[in-house]
């Protein structure tokens, strides 16, 4: 059967995952705001997973609204992959996708996320446990990887064209190294490289990297050659970067400021009303005196004090 990831209008324009960022809220936002072609789940850790799957409820919670919808699962054991694909395959997602380029130490430091850039044998091990699993689940659902052109330097032709030695319904492609994070400038020649390797496999091949407007989702997919792109810190704060030229007014962000606060408040318990603050402190840039309500908001306890901070 034919992938979901293949029958999306191209350029697909999706919302890339972000770990404390891409929750259940924050995506019911986005879609009621200009729904992205494609949605992620924040990281899953599968040895946190196998260890106490009921931590990870809320993270894997999603509403059928947000679909297509993908989970995106990080680690380095291969068997415990294999473990939680077979459970996660029964929870109805659209996709799933291992992240092989998170920049993060915790995950480094352990050889998940980027670490596995280069690490062939680890990533191999990785990819056909989650394909097992997958065919064991009899569910038919695309397995996907988010990787990056290197760790140090750039590999990105010897590691894309290992990547399409398995299944994959589709790679995006970070085109930054892994020791620059998310700073420096971003090689999109290289992410061209990425996609015709795919494309020979048709595998969707898909960009990452510094993109903050609809418009140039669609430059960069023109001029590179690929299926389209994942928005990433562009959508921080502004779940309007998905429609075209697009100025939201005053009125409109605050008003988005006590959905994303209501929103939160329902989804989590009290304790967490926190995980909202940074989305607060995000969608405040550009007002005057910005500084001064982004103060003011990060104060916030709870919805009420949000809608009265706003008043």
């Amino acid at each position: 059967m034919e992938s979901f990831w293949k029958r999306l209008k191209k350029p697909i324009i999706g919302l890339g995952p972000m770990d404390g960022v891409t929750d259940e809220p924050m995506r019911q936002i986005q879609c009621s705001i200009s729904k992205p072609s494609v949605l992620y789940t924040e990281f899953v850790s599968v040895e946190g997973f196998a260890r106490n799957p009921d931590v990870f409820k809320k993270t894997l919670f999603f509403q059928e609204n947000e679909r297509p919808i993908v989970v995106q699962l990080f680690g380095y054991t291969p068997e415990l992959f294999y473990e939680v694909i077979l459970k996660i395959s029964e929870m109805k997602f659209d996709g799933i996708d291992i992240n092989m380029g998170c920049p993060a130490k915790s995950i480094l430091k352990k050889g998940g996320g980027g670490a596995l850039i280069g690490n062939y044998n680890l990533a191999a091990k990785i990819i056909e446990k989650s394909l097992e699993a997958i065919v064991k689940s009899k569910k038919q659902i695309p397995l996907s990887v988010k990787t990056r052109v290197g760790k140090d330097k750039v590999i990105t032709s010897e590691w894309i064209s290992f990547l399409c030695t398995f299944p994959v319904s589709e790679i995006t492609v970070h085109g930054r190294l892994l020791k620059d994070g998310n700073s420096s400038e971003v090689n999109w020649e290289e992410i061209k490289v990425a996609g015709e390797i795919a494309h020979n496999k048709k595998i969707v091949c898909l960009g990452n990297g510094g993109v903050k407007s609809v418009l140039e989702v669609r430059q960069k997919a023109s001029d590179f050659g690929l299926d389209g792109v994942l928005i990433g810190q562009a959508a921080l704060g502004n779940p309007w970067v998905f429609k075209d030229s697009y100025v939201p007014t005053r009125e409109e962000i605050l008003q988005t400021v006590i959905e994303h606060s209501r929103l939160v408040s329902d989804f989590y318990p009290p304790e967490r009303f926190a995980t909202v603050l940074k989305h607060l402190g995000w969608y405040p840039k550009g007002f005057p005196n910005c500084i001064k309500l982004k103060v003011e908001l990060l104060k916030c306890k709870n919805l009420n004090q949000v809608i009265e901070t706003v008043k």
